[in-house]
């Protein structure tokens, strides 16, 4: 679709032009909230309006309905919308602190399970939390991104997909770091230790924060990591004092349990209404767009159904062995690693899921590496690792 826009339209992208590459003021002069009334955007002076005359129609996608918008190219145009994608979003200013948030959209059980979650967390690891806005280091930030990359790999792998490195990621890498600095977006992190484990990128428009992407570290599912994460986006969005936060396109599970509102992305056509030839071509490529999301919204809850829902394979793929306590546990072939350097994926989540039932400490296990195995020492038990088939490691790769 994107690369149909670009033919047979100037195709502007609502998300990378307003908050990525910080270009509003080349096509608005204002961007408001509709819920609160509150600008997020305002030129501070009116400066030469552009026109459309005599180009090709313009198009603009991945507009959020909820957001006004004041367009900077004359009173000779003509705007057509069509509705695309779902969006949803919590209305920060609906409420007077995270813990009403919390109290008005879960219930007691709810809130609770979000406690002992962290708490687990906590307990198992060494846990720290931060939020990056206004100053982050170089050398962080890169390491932030690399993790990024790594633990979507991770993802892919499991579903047994091929991954490629998302295009849109290099740029993220190559924007945000200035906007962190001017607290035009903001980075979550979770780490173990050093080493981060739950990640996602945050863009800021005015006192809208959208959540861009995110991803986590899998191994660590059983914590509700992806949970635990985002509730801390939350808090920090209300104490900064924050309107919005939007959890942008996409239909996920855990969007559901968290907005309490849904709203409609926008495509706008935009053409001049002097020149006939603007007129048909601005008139095609709306009803060509209307037509693709007519068929689309009409065909969704087929494809639904025949989505093929992803199935956790790591058990199916990893073979656990108990073996008794006595000093002769560590064999001289055996060598000491930590859980970092531990390559399989399948074998990281067996380890953190063992942490998780029997609430023990990852810093009082000890991990050693033989050929195709990894032997846990834990105070009570040692357990073996194996991946069915060869594992995965740099040093079987070499």
């Amino acid at each position: 679709m994107p690369r149909i826009l670009n033919i047979l339209s100037n195709h502007i992208d609502f998300h990378e032009l307003v908050l990525l590459e910080k270009k509003t003021d080349k096509l608005y002069r204002s961007i408001r909230n509709s819920f609160t009334g509150n600008f997020a955007y305002q030129k501070a002076l009116p400066l030469k309006t552009l026109s459309n005359n005599g180009q090709r129609p313009m198009v603009l996608t991945s507009v959020p309905s909820y957001i006004n918008t004041e367009l900077d190219l004359g009173s000779d145009i003509v705007i057509k919308k069509v509705k695309t994608f779902p969006g949803s979003l919590i209305k920060l200013s609906a409420y007077e602190s995270y813990e009403e948030y919390l109290k008005k959209n879960f219930a007691q059980k709810g809130r609770s399970h979000f406690i002992k979650s962290q708490n687990l967390l906590d307990e198992c690891f060494t846990v720290r939390y931060k939020i990056y806005y206004g100053s982050i280091e170089e050398e962080e930030y890169q390491i932030i991104f690399n993790a990024f990359e790594q633990m979507q790999a991770k993802r892919f792998e499991e579903r047994g997909m091929r991954y490629h490195t998302d295009p849109m990621l290099s740029e993220y890498r190559a924007k945000t770091l200035g906007l962190v600095r001017s607290k035009e977006a903001c980075i979550s992190v979770i780490y173990n230790g050093d080493r981060p484990i739950a990640i996602s990128l945050n863009y800021i428009l005015g006192k809208i924060v959208h959540g861009f992407t995110k991803t986590f570290d899998s191994a660590y599912s059983k914590f509700s990591l992806g949970n635990i994460e985002l509730l801390n986006v939350i808090k920090w969005c209300f104490d900064e004092g924050f309107e919005v936060f939007d959890f942008m396109k996409g239909e996920y599970s855990y969007k559901s349990r968290f907005a309490d509102t849904s709203y409609p992305f926008l495509i706008e056509t935009i053409y001049s209404k002097k020149e006939a030839l603007s007129r048909v071509w601005g008139h095609s490529v709306f009803f060509g767009l209307k037509l693709f999301y007519f068929v689309y919204h009409a065909t969704k809850s087929i494809r639904s159904i025949n989505t093929q829902k992803s199935t956790d394979s790591s058990k199916n793929n990893i073979k656990v062995q108990k073996t008794l306590l006595d000093s002769t546990t560590v064999g001289i072939d055996e060598k000491r690693v930590h859980f970092n350097e531990i390559q399989s994926q399948y074998i990281q989540r067996a380890i953190c899921d063992y942490c998780y039932r029997r609430r023990e400490q990852m810093d009082s296990l000890k991990f050693y590496k033989k050929r195709d195995q990894i032997k846990m020492i834990s105070q009570k038990e040692v357990l073996i690792f194996q991946v069915n088939g060869p594992m995965d490691t740099k040093e079987n790769r070499q």
